[in-house]
């Protein structure tokens, strides 16, 4: 008799975990952040796509421009 009341409360305590890890994976599913559908990168140069590759190409600008100058 004690067993068949000990697993019981047994199994109702497992659904009460699982219910409250369900929920919280509910949870972190709706907060997760949406991935950017499309990357737009504000650049000065034609061609680049990355930020190093922006300021790299400035730089071969500015030494060709100063030795234009020269």
């Amino acid at each position: 008799m004690h067993m068949h009341i000990g697993g019981s409360a047994f199994g109702r305590g497992i659904h009460r975990i699982a219910g409250m890890l369900a929920a919280k994976a509910e949870q972190m599913t709706r907060h997760r952040r949406k991935p950017a559908t499309e990357f737009h990168l504000v650049s000065w140069q034609p061609g680049a796509r990355s930020r190093r590759e922006d300021e790299l190409a400035r730089a071969r600008q500015q030494m060709l421009s100063m030795s234009a100058e020269s």
